[in-house]
């Protein structure tokens, strides 16, 4: 009985994160409200989870704030985007194929191909700029190349999301750990993706990093710089948050 009540019993612990995405999806649905800040708001729960997932974060309120401040430029820049986008794929597919023509229809089924090459972009974009520093552009180019690159787990993670947001329909009190739930999940592939982009400690040298980080035996690369307002690095830097902020520490 006495392990029960032990804080670093897995239930417990399994309880203790429950929490953390329940509190996560009411501060991002919160955040939200003025929908320019969709894109912070999300960034800052995928800040968060990012770290959940490896038992790193314990002030969750506090981390999420600090992320929605440190992006809310950027991340509402690419907020916007993406919405209108999804506007637009999903207006020109609803026309497409209610106008009955077999050209339109056709169109429409090409417009859906494009369509899926925004989920997946959609999927990696807010993660990617919770995890590195980059230009908006940069991070919209990586969060494609990425999802092509791990195509399988980029499925796997819309289908995380599907199911999710189909379990709300069916069991509307889910609408209370919604998107913090599907993050949260998602967060467990996308560590293991991100791991690939990022060099190990020990082969650090000073403020020397290699500007393209690929996979080698594929012989593709992907660029994860950073590039936002620090003279003291140079932009051609592979460099994530945390990497940065150890460093400031220094």
């Amino acid at each position: 009985m006495g392990n029960l009540f032990n804080l670093d019993n897995p239930l417990w612990r399994f309880m203790g994160k429950l929490v953390d995405v329940f509190i996560l999806t009411l501060l991002w649905f919160v955040c939200c409200i003025p929908i320019v800040t969709i894109g912070p708001a999300s960034t800052a729960v995928y800040y968060v989870t990012l770290k959940l997932v490896r038992d790193e974060e314990s002030y969750t309120v506090r981390s999420f704030f600090k992320s929605f401040k440190e992006n809310f430029k950027q991340g509402a820049v690419i907020g916007l985007i993406m919405l209108f986008l999804g506007i637009f794929f999903i207006w020109d597919i609803y026309l497409y194929f209610t106008m009955g023509s077999q050209i339109m229809t056709i169109i429409g089924i090409l417009f859906l191909g494009i369509f899926m090459l925004y989920l997946f972009t959609l999927t990696y974009v807010f993660p990617l700029q919770a995890k590195f520093y980059n230009k908006i552009s940069r991070t919209l180019k990586n969060a494609l190349f990425m999802s092509v690159k791990h195509i399988f787990r980029s499925f796997a993670m819309i289908i995380i999301a599907v199911v999710v947001w189909v379990g709300v329909l069916f069991f509307p009190p889910l609408l209370l750990l919604s998107f913090g739930l599907i993050a949260f999940l998602q967060s467990y592939l996308l560590v293991n993706i991100f791991d690939k982009y990022i060099p190990k400690e020990e082969n650090e040298k000073d403020d020397e990093f290699n500007s393209d980080l690929g996979i080698e035996e594929e012989g593709e690369q992907v660029h994860i710089v950073m590039t936002q307002e620090d003279a003291a690095y140079s932009t051609d830097q592979v460099l994530s948050r945390e990497m940065l902020e150890k460093k400031n520490e220094q």
